[in-house]
């Protein structure tokens, strides 16, 4: 693939994207060098794919996503320099891929319906700024099956106190839907599409496979509130060195523990819950990946640490958002922050669990302690966090 100098997105083209949620770039592809990937992603489906209970050419939707980018000939459209330019004019930042997903849609699959894929309980849908990067393989027409959105429903979904310290969002209203137009999107053209923009894919009538490159990118400085994605070292090595950068974070080691940062704001100085065991840590434990709704989406932990919470302190914890991981000897720790105004201080201050203010902290702990660390990360004020929630909250993740 034909690596290009980077071109940045006008200023109209970016004022064009915030106002109708997407922008649309001709021609990023070639023809030879989109039918190259198509067979590419055609042999990789054939030869293992998501959903492992199906087998091409069943109809279905296969995904190969992930890790699977470092396959010869998948990773260099992750790093392709006109769709990285694109995304990061319009996230404003250097942008984090937070999902590769190369997927084969075969004939007699029935497409997909009206929706958005802001989703509080999948590391891929969780940022407060990320978007999908769409490279069709095929034609996306009447024929392979049109991809459909609906100009400026973005719009339908905003913040609601832009100075919280977590972010939380209206629930759209889908009845106030614009009608979905056709971008008649060609092989090889870049469709870069905000996270809240209403979207469907109807069948086509073909007898032939639909293609498509559906990548996603989020700002660095908006990490999905349900964990990132772990990437490995293969997939990292795959990359140019220039694009090493786009992978957030990789592992060689599994997710193994997980633990929440308590913080209660209802003094001037927030608390911090902590557990002694022989030493001072987090509240958490063992943590695992839910059974439903993951799929190739995996990494986030909330599920199990409000399950934790729940046991342990009788806790219940309605949202959560990612900090950061840490490294063990056994595996990889994964950290949350949940924040309140009105805990029970005395009653959760038992069995081993105490609160400290952020300079009580510094006097016990030291500066140098991983805790303090994860409190200065967790109030680092260029960050933009939102909620993360389980799998099981899905059809309530606008609830309060």
């Amino acid at each position: 693939m034909t690596a290009t100098i980077t071109p940045s997105l006008t200023e109209r083209q970016i004022a064009d994207y915030h106002e109708d949620g997407y922008i649309i770039v001709r021609n990023v592809l070639s023809a030879k060098e989109a039918d190259e990937l198509r067979r590419v992603v055609q042999q990789e489906v054939k030869r293992d794919a998501y959903p492992s209970t199906l087998k091409y050419p069943q109809p279905a939707k296969y995904t190969v996503s992930g890790n699977r980018l470092a396959e010869p000939g998948l990773t260099a459209i992750a790093e392709h320099p006109t769709v990285v330019g694109a995304v990061e004019s319009v996230l404003g930042q250097p942008a984090h891929l937070t999902a590769y997903v190369a997927y084969l849609r075969t004939p007699g699959d029935k497409g997909a319906g009206a929706h958005c894929d802001y989703k509080r309980w999948r590391p891929v849908g969780s940022s407060m700024n990320w978007v999908f990067a769409i490279i069709p393989l095929t034609d996306f027409d009447a024929a392979y099956g049109p991809f459909l959105v609906s100009p400026k429903s973005h719009k339908l979904t905003q913040v609601i106190d832009k100075d919280a310290h977590i972010l939380d969002l209206n629930r759209p209203d889908a009845e106030q839907l614009a009608p979905f137009i056709d971008p008649e999107l060609k092989a090889g053209d870049l469709l870069v599409v905000n996270e809240h923009v209403w979207h469907k894919a109807p069948a086509g009538t073909t007898t032939e496979d639909r293609c498509g490159i559906f990548n996603k990118y989020c700002a660095v400085n908006a990490p999905p509130a349900a964990g990132y994605y772990p990437y490995n070292p293969a997939a990292l090595e795959a990359l140019s060195d220039d694009g090493k950068r786009l992978i957030p974070v990789c592992f060689d080691k599994p997710i193994t523990t997980t633990r929440l940062l308590i913080e209660e704001t209802s003094t001037q100085e927030s608390k911090f819950l902590l557990h002694r065991n022989g030493e001072w840590k987090l509240p958490g434990g063992e943590g695992w990946e839910e059974e439903k709704l993951v799929g190739w989406d995996v990494g986030a932990r909330v599920s199990s640490l409000q399950e934790i919470t729940k046991t342990e302190l009788g806790l219940d914890v309605p949202w959560m958002s990612y900090i950061e991981d840490v490294e063990a000897e056994d595996g990889i720790c994964r950290i949350y922050g949940f924040s309140d105004d009105d805990l029970d201080l005395d009653g959760l201050a038992k069995d081993g669990y105490d609160w400290f203010t952020k300079s009580e902290m510094q006097q016990r702990l030291g500066e140098s302690d991983a805790i303090y660390r994860v409190v200065d990360t967790w109030h680092q004020a260029d960050i933009i966090r939102g909620k993360g929630k389980a799998c099981h909250q899905s059809r309530t993740q606008f609830d309060f």
